[in-house]
């Protein structure tokens, strides 16, 4: 008879259990074979984001003045790692840039890269808002250049959760497309233009 009030609470315990989380990222599958050849290197130093979305759980818009935290879509990095890791693919692909910022040369030839991500705004069955900053700056000294830039990016995004992390993995490939410009303009003695907003 002792033995029921655990079985009791074992099967409460169980029947209360939370729901198995979904992890997304930012980096869409790609082929590794279709990578670009590596022809510039960047070295991303500092990728800043809003304390809102700081949060392992995916935040969306539920309301002009309400945000809620996804409860069982989480993403599988910090958010931070997720932007660097979603650029360094982009870059990687589309315009043989890579980021070296693991290297040992810590070279100021090396152009520098920094993003502030001012707002990320994702509301359900409608689209993704991202307004983001941004500078590259080379060189030391005398010798130092710099630019800089920002630009407000928008992408519709269709059904559910899976919908607006699509529109994410968009315009964060936009951004590196942005940035990877202005990048080989200045690897190449150009002056870079800000992209229109």
């Amino acid at each position: 008879m002792k033995r029921y009030p655990l079985v009791i609470g074992l099967a409460l315990l169980s029947g209360c259990a939370s729901p198995g989380f979904r992890y997304h990222t930012l980096q869409p599958a790609s082929d590794t074979a279709q990578m670009s050849s590596p022809r510039y290197r960047v070295r991303l130093t500092v990728v800043q984001i809003p304390a809102e979305v700081d949060t392992e759980q995916l935040v969306v818009r539920a309301s002009n003045n309400t945000l809620t935290r996804e409860p069982v879509d989480r993403w599988a990095a910090p958010l931070t790692d997720e932007i660097r890791g979603a650029l360094d693919d982009a870059w990687r692909r589309d315009y043989g840039v890579e980021d070296v910022q693991n290297g040992a040369d810590a070279s100021y030839s090396i152009p520098r890269v920094g993003v502030q991500v001012q707002k990320l705004d994702a509301t359900l069955a409608s689209h993704v808002e991202l307004v983001a900053n941004w500078w590259v700056a080379s060189g030391d000294g005398a010798a130092a250049k710099s630019w800089s830039c920002q630009r407000v990016i928008v992408e519709p995004a269709q059904g559910g959760i899976d919908g607006v992390v699509n529109a994410q993995q968009r315009v964060f490939a936009a951004l590196a497309g942005d940035i990877a410009t202005g990048v080989i303009a200045m690897a190449s003695h150009q002056v870079p233009v800000c992209p229109m907003r």
